[in-house]
């Protein structure tokens, strides 16, 4: 999950949320609200930034923070050691957020491709207690995302997906083990290559900066996303499936070999038969090869010529 936020809602000056064209609720990006704070100073005056939680009353003020981020005013966030090691970079939450925004995302993991059709994702809220070698732990999954396409990978993963995005740190052991015993895949995303250090060689991005490799980053997601996967669990339905077609596959198998064994029994008589035949004959000319060495070949001739009889 992000530590660093790069988004927020907001309430308009009669305490509405305002309004988004997309999402139901309008998304100010970090570069966008500085920039209204910077050439629209009345406007901004009149939103109150809030945190993008899926329930309303968990929601808390942000304020928007000139080094590109949004900071909580009061309550803060989650305490630190929750966070993934990732947490406070801008490269992570700008990725995440990118990817929040997909609707269809084409993996690439190693020679395998998969297009998932996404029903829903999300990137917070995500608080996950999984209970494995009789202790429980919390993590916190950079995004859960539901889809229903392709099929037999939906059925084989239940129709969900945790993905990690990974800058500098990589998923941990412990982390993979415990999501896979508890059936829930995970796709790391790995952008250490293409991180906004890397791309503008630069650790303190400016908002326009930011602004640049979030168009990158869409435009990069939106052609391919290459991703390693970590947790790879099979369904009970998806197991049952392939049980099913493994049986229907060796009952087929089986009626085609009984007919190939009828089938060849068919052709093996029918070949005796041909054989037979073919010895009868050969029988019945050596018997005459016998006869003529009995009698002697002028017996014949004068036979087939009339003169014996």
């Amino acid at each position: 999950m992000a530590n660093k936020k790069i988004w927020a809602y907001a309430l308009d000056g009669t305490g509405q949320y305002v309004k988004g064209d997309k999402h139901p609720l309008r998304i100010f990006f970090i570069w966008e609200t500085l920039k209204i704070r910077d050439n629209k100073v009345h406007e901004f005056n009149k939103l109150k930034f809030m945190s993008t939680q899926k329930d309303p009353s968990k929601r808390l003020e942000m304020s928007a923070v000139k080094n590109g981020f949004y900071r909580y005013k009061i309550g803060g966030d989650r305490t630190d050691n929750n966070f993934d090691k990732d947490g406070d970079s801008l490269s992570h939450s700008i990725a995440i957020q990118v990817l929040s925004e997909m609707d269809e995302i084409n993996f690439v993991c190693g020679k395998d491709k998969y297009t998932l059709k996404v029903k829903n994702i999300r990137s917070d809220d995500l608080k996950l207690q999984l209970t494995n070698r009789g202790k429980f732990d919390y993590y916190y999954p950079d995004l859960i995302c539901a889809f229903n396409n392709p099929k037999d990978l939906a059925l084989k993963w239940d129709s969900k997906l945790a993905i990690e995005v990974k800058h500098t740190h990589a998923c941990e052991n412990e982390k993979i083990q415990d999501f896979e015993s508890h059936g829930i895949p995970i796709i790391e995303v790995n952008i250490e290559n293409i991180s906004i250090e890397k791309k503008f060689n630069t650790k303190h991005p400016t908002p326009e900066l930011l602004e640049q490799y979030y168009n990158y980053l869409k435009n990069t997601f939106g052609n391919q996303v290459y991703g390693k996967i970590l947790s790879n669990p099979v369904s009970a339905k998806y197991f049952k499936k392939k049980e099913d077609e493994f049986i229907r596959i060796a009952e087929k198998n089986k009626v085609e070999l009984n007919s190939l064994r009828k089938s060849n029994s068919q052709e093996i008589e029918a070949s005796n038969r041909i054989i037979a035949h073919k010895e009868k004959k050969i029988i019945e000319h050596e018997k005459k090869i016998l006869e003529i060495e009995k009698r002697g070949l002028r017996y014949f001739i004068a036979k087939a010529l009339g003169f014996n009889r």
